[in-house]
């Protein structure tokens, strides 16, 4: 089966994966994109999600967590149509600057190289409109689980 063929496409495993995470639904995680290397992933502003109050800059650890699903949904991109497991190894990750307040912030994951059993992932994250000015990088690299029932998971 090719993948034109194929009755879902990568944006369609990515969604049906943020849905079934938990925590993704609590942020209101929104992929934006899925191609072949790479997927872009939307955190909205919100009050619940504000690290420090007299700033009302959006809490690092939201940040992370959405750059840390893109890095998987990048594998999962890459990996296309067979999905895997990618539980995260190692996540390295700069903190530029913080976002402004109000701001929605946005991620692109890039899976760059795959091995038999890891993939190497980079993000970049910037808040909604300023690509060009990024607020945080990171490197990951990802264990790649090939379990035979995993894309039951995602409804393949």
């Amino acid at each position: 089966m090719t993948n034109s063929s194929l009755p879902y496409t990568r944006l369609d495993v990515c969604n049906r994966f943020l849905e079934s995470v938990r925590h993704s639904v609590v942020l209101g995680l929104e992929v934006l994109s899925a191609e072949e290397h790479a997927v872009r992933v939307r955190v909205p502003w919100r009050e619940d999600l504000v690290g420090n109050p007299e700033t009302g800059v959006m809490h690092g650890g939201a940040i992370f967590a959405m750059m840390d699903h893109a890095g998987g949904m990048a594998v999962t991109c890459r990996t296309f149509p067979t999905f895997e497991i990618t539980p995260t190894i190692d996540f390295r990750v700069d903190h530029l600057r913080g976002p402004a307040k109000g701001a929605a912030v946005v991620c692109e994951a890039t899976c760059y190289r795959l091995t038999n059993h890891v993939a190497f992932v980079r993000i970049t994250t910037w808040e909604e409109g300023s690509e060009d000015e990024p607020i945080a990088t990171g490197l990951a690299t990802y264990t790649r689980l090939k379990i035979e029932t995993a894309g039951k998971v995602v409804g393949q």
